[in-house]
């Protein structure tokens, strides 16, 4: 943000100039930064990697822009905590007489298979991995021999914000994950290399791996994700390609920014990043110089400026151009610059449309206001206690798929280990109920159990 006026051209934040001429703000939307589709692979070092975004920065991207916006990570944590129930607690499967139907379960507090529960901390392991899938559907959890390679000692988590994909540079099978703190910088030197376990096939690449004395190796956890062969990718993501998450972040820098200046507002400019592509293409701006790209946003600033401050400049128009984009049923319009009349204030302008954007990631997040506070702006309204309860009861239903991913690496240990086939992992839940059925209003129940 910069605090000085260029020819009446004042930037309040990032991407909302100020234009005093013509009394509008000018908001610019972000660039697209979550293209995944028909990306290059890159090579580093002796690698040939899958780019993760369009830059192989985009969790770098993602956890910036969450800390832009409240609403985002509050709900991104939520998803991950109801998850998480009780935390996986290690069992034991008690069978009816004829040793098929589970009929119930224990807790183990001893053993071997209870001493390998302790020393991994799998409480912390299960939060750490579907912190991953919440945020970003993908987990990168390893796997540990011991010193003789008979068993599994250990499971470890991976970040998955320095986890990529190396893959074969003919036929772009995945080879390898690589591990890194340097992604995205000029200079990736720390690369540390796992071998990958096919999930469909664990237990024989477990033992392949076990004769080749491969100390560690990776097993991969993800959410399915239709079209996107290396990183999937949470449909939530939506919020940042639509906009909504740019309207809901700037809403309050932007607010603050014209209180403390005390500027009169008319009109807001609404300007596609399609427009500072084309513009930067006809000029002949590469997308890597980024002094020139800024020289030229400037420029072209400036002269919407001009175009509409001034009496002299009264009937004059600005060509908008629009783009038809392919959909469903036809084609859907992108105008270029559109151009809002501010019919009171501003600022309580602004608080519908928070309240309303705010509503909208919610929804995208699949998060109802309502579990995680309240719901932001002044129509706000609470939800009885029936009501929530059973929003709840369905939110904690829908999040089965996520841990029955999670959990799965369990089921491989146990087989690998050879352990007890009763003995599990499970995630107790709680599930709300009525004081008349239950004093403290809430009762246990494990509705997820590893295989």
């Amino acid at each position: 943000m910069t605090d000085s006026i260029n020819n009446g051209c004042f930037w309040l934040t990032s991407n909302h100039c100020y234009l005093k001429d013509a009394q509008a703000v000018l908001a610019i939307e972000s660039s697209n930064e979550f293209k995944e589709q028909n990306l290059s692979n890159i090579s580093i070092g002796k690698y040939t990697v899958a780019p993760w975004g369009a830059d192989n920065v985009l969790p770098q991207r993602v956890l910036g822009k969450m800390d832009q916006a409240e609403i985002v990570g509050s709900n991104a944590n939520f998803n991950w905590q109801v998850a998480f129930g009780l935390g996986p607690k290690l069992v034991k499967l008690v069978r009816d007489v004829n040793n098929n139907r589970i009929v119930d379960y224990w807790e183990l507090d001893k053993g071997k298979e209870f001493d390998w529960f302790e020393q991994n901390d799998i409480p912390l392991f299960m939060m750490e991995t579907l912190t991953d899938l919440s945020y970003f559907a993908n987990a990168f959890p390893v796997l540990v021999f011991d010193k003789s390679f008979k068993n599994i000692q250990g499971v470890r988590h991976r970040e998955a914000t320095f986890s990529r994909w190396a893959v074969n540079a003919k036929t772009g099978e995945i080879e390898k994950m690589l591990y890194s703190s340097k992604w995205g910088t000029y200079s990736v030197d720390d690369i540390t290399a796992y071998n990958v376990i096919d999930e469909y096939n664990a237990i024989a690449d477990l033992k392949y791996y076990k004769y080749q004395k491969e100390k560690t190796v990776c097993y991969p956890v993800y959410m399915p994700s239709p079209g996107r062969p290396y990183y999937s990718y949470p449909s939530w993501y939506s919020i940042f390609r639509s906009g909504w998450f740019d309207q809901i972040a700037s809403i309050p820098s932007l607010k603050k920014a014209i209180i403390k200046h005390q500027l009169g507002v008319k009109f807001i400019i609404y300007i596609s990043p399609r427009f500072f592509e084309a513009q930067e293409k006809l000029n002949g701006v590469a997308e890597e110089d980024l002094k020139a790209r800024k020289e030229l946003r400037d420029k072209l600033v400036s002269q919407i400026n001009a175009t509409l401050a001034g009496e002299e400049n009264a009937g004059k128009t600005i060509v908008a151009t629009k783009e038809m984009i392919p959909a469903g049923n036809g084609a859907s319009e992108e105008k270029m610059i559109s151009i809002e009349t501010i019919k009171s204030d501003i600022s309580s302008e602004y608080l519908d449309d928070y309240e309303t954007g705010a509503n909208v990631i919610s929804y995208a997040m699949g998060v109802h206001p309502s579990l995680v506070g309240a719901v932001p702006g002044k129509n706000s309204n609470s939800l009885s206690g029936s009501n929530i309860r059973e929003i709840f009861l369905m939110k904690q239903a829908l999040t089965f798929p996520m841990i029955d991913r999670a959990m799965r690496i369990f089921s491989v240990v146990r087989k690998f280990n050879g352990w007890d086939k009763d003995v599990r992992v499970v995630v107790p839940e709680y599930i709300f109920t009525t004081l008349d059925q239950n004093k403290s209003g809430k009762q246990e129940s494990t509705n997820a159990i590893s295989k």
